[in-house]
């Protein structure tokens, strides 16, 4: 291991000894971020409820699925019924997305929540590189640094810019 990433390593967890609570301050903002977020129509979370680094993808409506083009990729669904294959990674089933409009939509959430003071990103990925193709997302970092009501404004934020750019989508 290089000599700065253990430097790292132990200061984290020097910190993590000497106060315990950062991870009780970080849990109650990543409940509170998320029960913001949870109740959006337009978001979808993927992430683990416990996770700090959160994934917000754009759920779109029933009734009106963006279009795929032929640059579209696939991701799993496991609603079918249908067993899963334990000889292979890939779905059974797949659903198909639209890359580009997806990503083009989520740069669009992006600024809009910077244009508000909030700064979160896109989650990069290395398209072509993995078996099974990740739908775009937005990536928001929760931290323990922010109060709760910090914490709180912030993900409103986010909800906004989510249905004011997809509200014009619909």
């Amino acid at each position: 291991m290089p000599a700065i990433l253990a430097v790292a390593a132990s200061e984290g967890i020097n910190i993590l000894r000497n106060t315990p609570s950062i991870l009780t301050t970080l849990q109650e903002n990543v409940r509170a971020v998320r029960a913001i977020l949870d109740r959006v129509d337009c978001i979808n979370i993927p992430s683990h409820p416990a996770s700090a680094v959160i994934h917000l993808q754009v759920k779109w409506p029933t009734l009106q699925v963006p279009p795929v083009a032929s640059s579209s990729a696939s991701t799993s669904s496991s609603g079918s019924g249908k067993h899963s294959n334990p000889h292979s990674v890939k779905p059974r089933e797949s659903v198909h997305f639209d890359i580009e409009l997806e990503e083009r939509v989520l740069q669009e959430v992006v600024e809009e929540a910077l244009a508000q003071g909030v700064l979160v990103t896109r989650a990069k990925r290395l398209r072509g590189q993995e078996l099974i193709e990740v739908r775009p997302s937005v990536r928001l970092a929760v931290t323990a640094a922010l109060s709760r009501k910090d914490c709180e404004k912030a993900a409103s934020v986010v909800k906004a810019a989510f249905a004011k750019v997809v509200g014009r989508r619909r």
